[in-house]
């Protein structure tokens, strides 16, 4: 099956000599009207021919024009021409092209946009035109000029697409500039180096350009992913390779790369800010003032989604910081313990809890507006006024103790003595609230305490959400959870577990067993005795 191609072209007023015109394997056909010769060069090369013809009222009563259709319909070469009105401004003319042409071109045709005998800003608007068929409608844009000499007689086909790269160079560095990503840049350093290795046959060819591309890439693709450790590995990449090799990248630019030459330093100074030079991964200051410059970049990119991510880890990290928390810093249940909301940006917090899920959830989504401010009044903090406030926060932690209890008073003596709660709630039944305020005096507990009872402290189990819902309404405003899971019975402790995997989210969460390695007729006995606290987590 032959391959169709669409062809693009223009007739003007000018009065065409017949010359012999030149293609690729030296095929030559003589020809006055250069486009004619290009589809006799295509049905030569065995390919089918659809012509669109652009051309005024005025040539349309041209004999050439005529020439034209006598010339299509006698070969059966469909064509269709569409008439530009006279003294059409440049920009009414462009749209009027990249209308017929999206409405006659489908994804994937391959396409010669001839500007031979194209008139006033056509050639100008070729490059433009073939970039925008490229993006829009994915054709592969062929863009060729007859070049006639008259003292040979000669025409020569001239393949002016590689002048329309110059577009795709502009489309990248406005892309990078704009939303600060490079891949684009980071395939035409490519595709550029491919094209040197591939067709040059000189010995000078760039060494660094391969590389350089690759961890452009790398870097731009890990800023789009949102994986800090992915960007802080490919930022150390690209500058350990920058810093060695910046002379000799400079001259590799210059003299392969032209169109990023004048962009290397804006392309590192947009990515050095973001950097922290550091062999371990830990919290510190300078990783913190890092943060907040990615925060930046995603805010002046418009990126919202990627930037309120990151606003709540920053947040975290800024808290743990100011606890001294350097190392594990990573571990899930040490970030899970921390409640953003003490910070005072719960707009943030909210927005990010809806776009994490991509909204499936029933959360309500603040107002852009309302998100971009908040954003940028975090990103306008200085790291060490949050510390601050951070470290305030850590002083007045609340602290509570949740705890079952059931008919024996050891288990709960031994945890009030061992650790001194802000608040003290209790899940038992009326027989343990019987004993409760004996244990609290013992204790010498002068604490605020709340008992939540069940009905049933062996088979309640229709009462376990209920339970559960008061336990989260009570621990609402607290930072600090240490769970004991001895004292009660087995269905209390069940309960308690229910309860420890629904509060866990935005504060610190300890389990602990009270330990008493006397007999039990001793525990019976005397009861009110200090035994050993066991941390499970």
């Amino acid at each position: 099956m032959c391959e169709t191609v669409k062809l693009v072209t223009f007739l003007g007023l000018g009065e065409y000599e017949k010359s012999c015109v030149v293609f690729e394997e030296g095929f030559c056909v003589q020809q006055r009207i250069f486009p004619l010769a290009i589809v006799e060069y295509l049905n030569h090369i065995g390919k089918h021919v659809e012509v669109l013809f652009f051309l005024t009222k005025v040539v349309k009563e041209k004999e050439k024009w005529s020439e034209c259709i006598k010339f299509l319909e006698a070969r059966k070469v469909p064509y269709k021409d569409f008439e530009i009105l006279e003294e059409l401004p440049p920009g009414d003319l462009m749209n009027f092209l990249v209308k017929n042409l999206i409405e006659n071109l489908e994804e994937g045709d391959r396409v010669i946009l001839d500007v031979t005998h194209s008139f006033r800003s056509i050639p100008l608007m070729a490059s433009v035109v073939a970039l925008y068929l490229k993006e829009a409608k994915d054709v592969n844009v062929s863009v060729v000029y007859g070049k006639y000499n008259k003292e040979t007689k000669v025409t020569e086909c001239e393949d002016l697409t590689p002048l329309t790269k110059a577009t795709s160079w502009i489309y990248a560095v406005r892309l990078f500039k704009e939303y600060g990503y490079a891949k684009e840049l980071a395939d035409l350093i490519k595709k550029r180096n491919e094209e040197i290795y591939r067709r040059s046959q000189s010995s000078k060819k760039p060494k660094l350009l391969g590389s350089m591309s690759q961890k452009l890439q790398d870097l731009s693709s890990s800023i789009r992913l949102g994986s800090i450790v992915a960007i802080r590995k490919n930022l150390t990449n690209f500058f350990n390779f920058i810093d060695r090799n910046k002379a000799r990248i400079r001259e590799e630019t210059e003299v392969f790369v032209p169109e990023i030459a004048a962009l290397l330093d804006g392309i590192e100074k947009r990515y050095r800010v973001i950097h922290v030079k550091s062999e371990n991964f830990e919290l510190s200051e300078k990783e913190l003032e890092s943060e907040k410059e990615l925060l930046d970049f995603y805010l002046q990119t418009g990126d919202l989604g990627m930037a309120l991510r990151l606003a709540r880890e920053y947040l975290i990290n800024v808290y743990l910081m100011s606890g001294g928390e350097k190392s594990d810093f990573l571990d899930r249940n040490v970030r899970e313990s921390v409640s953003i909301s003490t910070f005072g940006y719960d707009t943030i917090l909210q927005a990010r809890n809806h776009v994490a899920h991509f909204g499936f959830n029933k959360l309500q989504l603040p107002s852009l507006k309302k998100i971009e401010d908040h954003l940028k009044v975090l990103v306008q903090t200085p790291p060490e006024q949050l510390l601050e406030s951070a470290r305030k926060t850590q002083r007045n932690r609340k602290r509570a103790l949740l705890t079952p209890l059931g008919t024996t008073k050891g288990a709960l003596y031994t945890v009030l003595k061992k650790i001194s709660p802000d608040l003290l709630l209790v899940i038992t039944s009326k027989q343990g609230k019987a004993i409760l305020s004996e244990i609290l005096e013992k204790a010498e507990f002068k604490g605020e305490f709340r008992v939540i009872l069940l009905e049933d402290p062996f088979m309640g189990v229709s009462e376990i959400d209920r339970v559960v819902s008061e336990i989260k309404e009570h621990l609402s405003d607290v930072d600090e959870v240490i769970v004991n899971l001895t004292g009660g019975t087995t269905f209390l402790t069940y309960v308690i577990e229910r309860a420890k995997n629904q509060i866990r989210y935005g504060r610190k969460v300890k389990t602990i067993l009270a330990v008493d390695k006397r007999t039990y007729e001793e525990q019976k006995q005397n009861p009110f005795v200090v035994g050993e606290i066991l941390e499970l987590d």
